[in-house]
């Protein structure tokens, strides 16, 4: 007997697959998964048993989460979960509590995966009937990032502290990332290039949890010497930042979609990037927003 598949049916499944404590089987005349008993027999005409699914999967199943994962702060924590090899299942879940947009990622990720897992099952089995099979569902397009996040113009001083705060947290990472007085220099004049710019033409873009905890911010300027004054087409962006327990999670991203989105009504044509203290992962977010190399920064060591 041959039976097709609804998100109902997939969701059952699913509950049966991560109930460890119980051995289910699909029943196909009831359409739904039932318990096992000492008279249930596996025959693939009525009663079909359902996909495997054990420690190993699940364990499997995280480190793949984990792979994928490009929050640093969340990867590192749940990486260190499973290299522990004690009371894993239980101290990943407590890391993702943590980190509470990181864990409404690794729902979907998993929802997604386990029911890809079912599709299959169920291919294979409309294989045997001569039927043909569903092929995968397609992801569901929740928007995760606008679910968690909000993202708006500055509101009062209390919006331009944080700005200011991030600006010095920028510095800080820059002069972190090299070593003794490169380090430094590079941090000075980044801070310099900030403080020479046009602050009165400045466009700011805030990015806060849905709970009111500052994510990030965006911040553009034009250069009191460019010798267009207000009919200038081009803006530096002079910082780009996102608190780290966020970073991965598309909320820079979007700070910059929403900024260039904003320039551009404003008659902005271009947006210079050349002194902004980037990482690897920042560099290659611009390029895939349409930014291009100009050039490059260089340094000697003697």
């Amino acid at each position: 007997m041959n039976f097709g598949l609804t998100n109902e049916i997939r969701n059952q499944i699913i509950f049966s697959m991560e109930d460890q404590g119980n051995s289910y089987v699909f029943d196909a005349v009831s359409g739904k998964p039932v318990l096992c008993t000492e008279n249930t027999v596996v025959d693939d005409d009525r009663y079909y048993s359902l996909p495997v699914w054990d420690s190993l999967q699940g364990f499997q199943l995280m480190e793949r989460f984990v792979s994928s994962l490009r929050n640093p702060m969340a990867r590192e924590s749940l990486r260190a979960v499973l290299a522990s090899g004690r009371g894993v299942f239980r101290n990943f879940k407590l890391v993702l509590k943590d980190y509470p947009e990181v864990e409404r990622l690794w729902f979907t990720f998993k929802d997604h995966e386990m029911k890809s897992v079912i599709t299959r099952w169920h291919a294979a089995l409309c294989d045997q009937w001569g039927l043909e099979s569903l092929g995968e569902e397609p992801e569901e397009s929740d928007d995760l990032l606008h679910d968690d996040f909000v993202f708006r113009t500055l509101r009062d001083e209390s919006d331009e502290e944080l700005v200011f705060m991030s600006a010095d947290a920028v510095a800080q990472e820059l002069q972190s990332m090299h070593e003794f007085e490169p380090g430094k220099v590079l941090s000075g004049l980044w801070q310099e290039l900030r403080c020479s710019c046009n602050e009165s033409s400045d466009f700011t873009l805030i990015g806060e949890t849905v709970e009111g905890d500052f994510a990030g911010c965006i911040t553009v300027a034009t250069m009191p010497d460019s010798g267009y004054g207000e009919n200038t087409h081009t803006v530096i962006l002079t910082a780009l930042y996102v608190v780290p327990r966020y970073r991965g999670l598309g909320v820079g991203r979007e700070l910059l979609e929403q900024c260039r989105s904003n320039l551009q009504k404003r008659g902005i044509k271009w947006i210079v990037a050349g002194a902004t203290p980037l990482s690897t992962a920042g560099k290659a977010m611009l390029e895939a927003c349409g930014f291009t190399s100009l050039g490059t920064g260089l340094i000697a060591n003697l």
